[in-house]
């Protein structure tokens, strides 16, 4: 299928979703999914698809699905971290939403820096940086020590 009309079909079936036909943007979703089982973009439609449905564990199994198929896409990721939040996996969902990276290209971690300042998260987030800076310190103890037994 060519881009433009690849792009089209992509346009139509969000705009479905956001009017709320979503019976029409899951057929279609669907059947770009079954053209092209192994590109994340249909599986991250779904999952939004099934997230305005509030049906978020289906949601979290199709993000999580486009996340599988492009580790890298920050969008997926952090849909992803939302759908767990709202499942109630605190834990797992700001452990994912903290994966998101400053891209500087998309909304992805403008979003997940949001989600991540729910009070439900914090505990989560303070866990998280105390373990990060732990590791970092037990890092630099360790690069300083090799470089005091190596100039002496």
């Amino acid at each position: 299928m060519q881009d433009d009309t690849l792009q089209l079909l992509i346009s139509i079936g969000h705009y479905a979703r956001i009017h709320r036909r979503f019976d029409e943007a899951r057929y279609l979703f669907e059947r770009l999914a079954l053209l092209y089982p192994r590109r994340a973009f249909s599986y991250l439609a779904l999952g939004l698809v099934e997230l305005d449905r509030a049906n978020h564990l289906a949601a979290s199994r199709l993000l999580g699905q486009a996340v599988e198929l492009a580790p890298d896409n920050t969008l997926a990721r952090a849909w992803l971290g939302v759908c767990q939040l709202l499942e109630g996996q605190y834990a797992l969902g700001t452990r994912t939403l903290m994966t998101v990276p400053d891209d500087g290209e998309s909304s992805a971690f403008s979003m997940a820096t949001v989600f991540l300042n729910l009070p439900e998260c914090a505990p989560y987030t303070r866990a998280a940086r105390a373990t990060h800076t732990t590791h970092r310190a037990a890092l630099f103890s360790t690069i300083e020590r090799l470089t005091i037994r190596h100039v002496h």
